[in-house]
């Protein structure tokens, strides 16, 4: 079941009123059949509901009709169909079979989105825009009763200023878009075969993948591409465990070869990721897990034992690699409030903590959800804080560094960076839902010489690890002193079901190394439609 699809939100709602159990939103997406069980959760006990989330259900009973009830009452299929009503709130598909006998099911269904994102800069009072249009589709299905696919891909184009079109945050790293100087894209959202024995799970393709809890992701996030990896699961009993190894992509460099035209060249990367959970009970549960970063060799058979410590096999393979290690909790400890935190260690030196040594590199991450106003009020809350040491997800060779074609795998915030974000979700209706979100982000910037080279590495960029020149002694937030404040606003309706509208607002305000001040503002109107 995709990243972005907003169960995932009512989910999460329904874990922290405990109305449903052994839920755990660290690792996002999870299959529907695993949807479905907390939706049946959900069902048991609907009279723990307030009207709006009844009717947030309702909705979901027809999306995930035929995993929960086993019947397609509430689809509808085929445009030419005299019965076909493009208005109906009806599930719509293109085309889709179910037979029982065969255990298989196919659905196909297409999809048309069109974005129009405008931008105001004070500083130069500069207006610009852009308009994005879509088309694609989606194909899905399971057979067997125990394997299933899915493929979500599209193209498109663009008009307007170009640098507009580029605040879409999946234009920003779209290689047709951007390194082939195109005003058309295509991209792949989901491409991926699983299979499902209840106790071991099986996935192997690419999907956005959201690990770690709250709004700022520190393990896997939406800010770098989505890569290929091969993934297991097994759970039993109060034990879950993860594993995924996949495929990304290192820095690049382009030449113009007189005879063949532009030649790419990248280096390939590797990342491993595995975590054990512990669900000591519905109000308490803890993580623990690795990642592992290497490249610029084939594929290391070290890496592919899903139960194995990687920061051991990394030493026994002569410390060439880049290790990380996190610990992660959640806890309902109050009712109608989830506490939740990460401490992810990237390197550390037991001998000198307590002081700013460069190598101990931290980051931590703690928060909380809270529904206290559920029973009178649709609205909930959520905040964090989050602190990135200096020279966390760097290293001092570039093909390790904790990136997917030099983005983070987790989050925009760089490293030597602190950050404070709020916000505040409304539902109007089942169909109207709102949300304000408000930031306040400091950071470290490397000092900078005239010609835009480093002067001092201060550990306040990604993709510079340290060196065997730079200070030794860095304490957090040094280097030239950055703020954002930012405040975000959003609504989205949906007056028929599968066709839905957007709207934000983002208001920015920085100050930036070398006095440098800006101020912007940008709209995004974003259509939706699926058939």
């Amino acid at each position: 079941m995709p990243a972005e699809n907003p169960v995932y939100v009512f989910l999460e709602r329904m874990e922290t009123q405990e109305i449903i159990h052994d839920y755990n939103s660290f690792e996002i997406p999870k299959t529907r059949k695993q949807v479905t069980g907390f939706l049946a959760q959900v069902i048991v006990n609907k009279k723990k509901l307030d009207k709006i989330d009844l009717q947030i259900l309702d909705d979901l009973k027809i999306e995930f009709e035929l995993e929960i009830f086993g019947t397609l009452n509430n689809s509808q299929i085929d445009l030419s169909s005299k019965n076909h009503d493009l208005f109906s709130q009806k599930e719509k598909y293109l085309y889709f079979v179910h037979d029982t006998s065969a255990k298989i099911n196919m659905f196909v269904s297409a999809n048309l989105g069109f974005e129009n994102i405008t931008s105001h800069f004070y500083d130069s009072n500069v207006d610009n825009s852009a308009q994005l249009y879509s088309f694609g589709g989606e194909f899905r299905g399971t057979f067997l009763n125990k394997f299933g696919f899915h493929y979500k891909g599209s193209f498109g184009g663009t008009t307007g200023d170009k640098q507009a079109a580029l605040l879409n945050k999946k234009l920003q790293y779209n290689f047709r878009f951007n390194d082939l100087s195109s005003n058309s894209f295509d991209r792949t959202d989901d491409a991926y075969l699983t299979a499902d024995f209840n106790l071991v799970k099986l996935k192997f393709g690419r999907d956005r993948l959201n690990f770690g809890y709250g709004l700022i992701k520190p393990i896997f996030g939406e800010n770098a591409p989505i890569f290929d990896y091969f993934g297991l699961k097994m759970k039993y009993k109060s034990l879950d465990y993860s594993y995924l190894h996949g495929k990304i992509l290192g820095a690049n460099t382009f030449v113009n070869n007189p005879s063949t035209g532009r030649e790419t060249t990248v280096i390939d990367k590797y990342i491993g990721y595995h975590r054990l959970g512990i669900n000591i009970s519905d109000a308490l549960n803890f993580g623990i897990g690795e990642m592992i970063v290497y490249g610029n060799r084939p594929l290391d058979f070290s890496y592919l034992n899903p139960f194995i410590i990687y920061k051991f096999v990394q030493n026994d393979n002569k410390d060439r690699d880049n290790s990380l290690l996190f610990f992660d909790f959640n806890s309902k400890v109050l009712n109608g409030v989830k506490f939740y935190g990460t401490f992810l260690i990237d390197d550390l030196d037991f001998s000198k903590i307590g002081t700013s040594y460069w190598g101990n590199q931290f980051l931590l991450n703690v928060g909380f959800l809270s529904t206290n106003f559920y029973k009178s009020i649709p609205l909930d809350f959520q905040f964090e804080y989050i602190i990135v040491d200096p020279f966390v997800y760097t290293h001092r060779f570039s093909r390790n560094t904790y990136s997917n074609d030099g983005r983070s795998l987790a989050s925009f915030l760089q490293p030597n960076s602190k950050l404070y974000v709020s916000k505040i979700y409304y539902r109007f209706t089942n169909r109207l839902r709102s949300s304000i979100k408000f930031m306040y982000l400091e950071h470290g910037a490397n000092p900078l010489k005239p010609d835009g080279s480093v002067k001092l590495n201060v550990g306040g960029n990604l993709n510079l690890g340290h060196r065997v020149f730079d200070p030794r002694t860095v304490p957090l937030l040094s280097g030239d002193r950055e703020y954002t404040r930012e405040i975000a606003f959003s609504m989205n309706y949906e007056p028929i079901n599968n066709y839905d509208a957007e709207i934000q607002f983002v208001y920015r305000n920085q100050s930036l190394q070398n006095s440098v001040h800006k101020k912007s503002i940008y709209t995004f109107f974003i259509l939706h439609f699926k058939f």
